[in-house]
């Protein structure tokens, strides 16, 4: 299974497109679970099918970005949260190569999953998983929230049961609370933290972490590294 964390929806981007190349073939078949919206700024369901249906500026973005891999429009399917075939959405997911999770609200799209009754087919999913910001996130059994402008406290939370073995803060810019999460987390469990800034990404295979671009390892067991 190969894991590719992002802070930001960069797939699209020239100069990352060799780098993800490898993994995301002109063949696959992409799911993408459009669950992660703030409902402070999509507040109804017009407002949601204008960003993210045909013709809606997200959904172009995906389009794009995948284009470049030689993954047509018809090749790629989405979860939206106002269906109401269940069942089709599972099919979906189940004949996807690749799940691609947006960035947003992490701890929505969990309950929204949840309450779609989609975690379990989603969890059995083995091949590829993209996530940019909340979608790199909720792929960690365990991932935690560092206070920002929509999370004013920190909090732990349940993910997808998928990745333990690390733990990663996105969109890392040194702030003093995001270090303050981090120096919590790491006493709490010793485990290797990984930062991604905005410049950066992650590729996971299941043994091996690859930092790409700014992305690094700021603590091993023993503690930080120093840069």
């Amino acid at each position: 299974m190969i894991h590719i964390l992002l802070s930001r929806g960069i797939l699209g981007d020239s100069k990352w497109v060799q780098q993800f190349q490898p993994y995301i073939l002109p063949k696959h078949r992409v799911c993408i679970v459009a669950l992660s919206y703030f409902e402070e700024h999509i507040p109804h369901f017009d407002a949601y099918d204008l960003y993210y249906r045909k013709g809606g500026e997200y959904y172009q973005k995906m389009i794009d970005s995948f284009a470049p891999y030689g993954i047509k429009e018809d090749q790629i399917t989405w979860i939206y949260h106002n269906d109401k075939n269940i069942d089709m959405m599972k099919k979906q997911i189940q004949s996807a190569d690749i799940l691609y999770f947006p960035g947003g609200a992490p701890d929505l799209m969990m309950k929204r999953m949840d309450e779609l009754g989609l975690i379990e087919t989603i969890e059995k999913h083995k091949k590829i998983v993209i996530g940019s910001s909340a979608g790199a996130m909720i792929q960690f059994a365990e991932y935690h929230i560092s206070p920002d402008n929509e999370y004013h406290r920190f909090s732990l939370n349940k993910g997808l049961n998928w990745l333990d073995q690390f733990i990663i803060e996105v969109h890392y810019r040194r702030r003093k609370k995001q270090k303050s999460s981090l120096r919590k987390r790491h006493r709490e469990t010793k485990k290797d933290i990984y930062g991604i800034p905005d410049d950066g990404a992650i590729i996971f295979d299941g043994q091996t972490v690859r930092c790409l671009g700014g992305a690094r390892q700021l603590y091993n067991k023993k503690g930080v590294i120093p840069k």
